[in-house]
């Protein structure tokens, strides 16, 4: 699919993490989701004549989805943000970096295979661009060697450091995800299913790196395609797999927040910025939700509520009545990851006299990016993306210590970064108020969380990427959006009926 007029589909670097010569076979799952023409941009919409008072709490992608629908429905809606921009967990870094730069903090990369996303994306005028680069090489730093990556051509296994097996050195490490789940991973799709058959529902219920034990994979190997995620349930990791081991990837040219910026431009009359939920009172007919903005109490009362609110935060706002025991449960139980991404900005882009193209991983646990690919100017940016332990390590440090750690290990896959380094922005999602991490990841036997994730209380609905097939995803959160306000929606038509 063309998601934009200008926009050629490039290849990835065929990586561990992005296996194309086998995605290729990755269009769709054995158990795939069903049709989505549901959450795509709809010309016409189904207008009731008594529209109802709806309070979306929750200016992210998911809030912002539901309040279009909703407002096209004619419904009565108002949009609480704590915060004074919208998008959540979708935010381009742009203060405190020069010469225009930016950077995701937030969402990064739009899978070929998440239309939703790509729909909206083309609705909206935006302009797709390549995410990875097709040239240059990558770094991977393995116990403490820089081993380079070429593009498109063989890795040397032998300057690999890796307690490797022999069938693993013969196989390659671009090729260690296909080899030990890729079929597995093709059979399950971007599905969410309550009869999922028995050898694929089992997947639920142990980790990932049991599953690779399971398939022969050697230690280093695991810990090599897992980078970090040895916990997750090997369903949930496979899922979320099938997103990233496609055709390409792609990031919205200005900035992914121009997608919700996009949305909000839309929704300007109804949004109110700096309003946050500091209680949810709800009876059988109404919700009451109690607000602060600008240091001020206020209240409004809805017909019906859509909380977008990551459950790591709704934990700690009071509700009455409480919710159920077992909504409760999942709400206070839910496992958001950490992730810290770390912007360096460097005054040239010294790893392009190595050939290199700025991208790589560290066995640290982070993912390196170059946000400034194919970008003008001698300037240049780096991100590192790191995720669970050495997160989770990142932040219990204070900003200094937390800056000299990441510096020092990125300094290690590019050496050099001390030398011609500008400035350093900091992103921590578990140590942000609003959100308390970055996605739901699911840990062996919580995946039968879902449909209660996805449950509405009384009047409350629930949306947002935790509340989707797509956790993670920017698509998961358009499309929870919509279908929380279709119900709604829903309501309506059989009321007028």
């Amino acid at each position: 699919m063309q998601p934009a007029d200008d926009y050629n589909v490039e290849q990835m670097s065929l990586s561990r993490r992005e296996f194309l010569k086998w995605s290729g076979l990755a269009a769709g799952g054995l158990y795939l989701s069903p049709n989505l023409s549901w959450a795509l941009p709809q010309q016409a919409a189904q207008r009731y004549g008594s529209g109802k008072r709806i309070t979306v709490v929750g200016a992210g992608l998911a809030g912002l989805a539901a309040g279009w629908e909703l407002t096209r429905a004619g419904h009565d809606v108002t949009i609480l943000e704590a915060q004074l921009h919208p998008g959540g967990r979708v935010h381009t870094i742009r203060e405190g970096l020069s010469d225009d730069l930016y950077a995701e903090a937030g969402a990064g990369r739009i899978p070929n295979t998440h239309t939703v996303t790509l729909e909206w994306v083309k609705h909206f005028g935006l302009i797709l661009e390549p995410f990875f680069p097709n040239d240059g090489a990558e770094v991977a730093l393995l116990r403490h060697k820089r081993v380079k990556m070429p593009m498109g051509r063989p890795l040397d296994m032998s300057q690999v450091p890796l307690d490797l097996t022999p069938d693993e050195r013969r196989i390659g490490l671009a090729n260690l995800d296909e080899h030990y789940y890729g079929e597995t991973m093709r059979k399950i799709g971007d599905a969410v299913r309550e009869d999922w058959p028995p050898e694929i529902a089992r997947l639920a219920d142990i980790s990932m790196a049991d599953f690779l034990r399971q398939r022969g994979a050697s230690e280093d190997a695991i810990r090599y395609i897992l980078l970090g995620f040895e916990d997750d349930a090997a369903l949930d990791y496979m899922r979320d797999a099938f997103s990233h081991h496609t055709e390409s990837l792609s990031k919205i040219k200005d900035g992914n927040d121009q997608l919700p910026r996009a949305f909000a431009a839309t929704l300007s009359e109804v949004i109110r910025y700096g309003c946050a939920v500091e209680h949810i009172e709800r009876n059988r007919e109404h919700v009451r939700l109690s607000y602060r903005r600008a240091g001020m109490l206020d209240s409004i009362e809805a017909d019906a509520v859509i909380c977008t609110i990551p459950f790591g935060v709704l934990r700690g706002i009071p509700v009455t009545p409480e919710w159920s025991s077992e909504k409760r449960r999942v709400i206070d139980s839910l496992v958001y990851a950490p992730v810290v991404r770390t912007t360096f900005q460097v005054n040239r882009r010294f790893w392009e006299d190595e050939g290199l193209n700025g991208f790589g991983s560290s066995d640290k646990n982070f993912e390196v990016w170059h946000p400034t690919y194919r970008k003008p100017g001698r300037r240049g940016l780096l991100q590192a993306y790191a995720y669970e332990d050495y997160a989770h390590r990142l932040d219990q440090m204070n900003e200094q210590g937390r800056v000299e750690c990441v510096v020092d290990d990125m300094e290690e896959v590019h050496p050099g970064l001390r030398q011609h380094l500008e400035t350093v922005v900091v992103k921590s999602w578990a140590n942000d108020p609003w959100q308390r991490g970055a996605f739901v990841v699911y840990h062996p036997g919580q995946q039968k969380w879902y449909p209660e994730i996805c449950k509405r209380e009384g009047r409350v609905w629930f949306a947002g990427e935790h509340a989707s097939a797509w956790p993670g995803w920017m698509q998961g959160a358009i499309a929870s959006g919509i279908k929380a306000a279709q119900e709604i929606n829903g309501e309506s038509d059989h009321a007028a009926a």
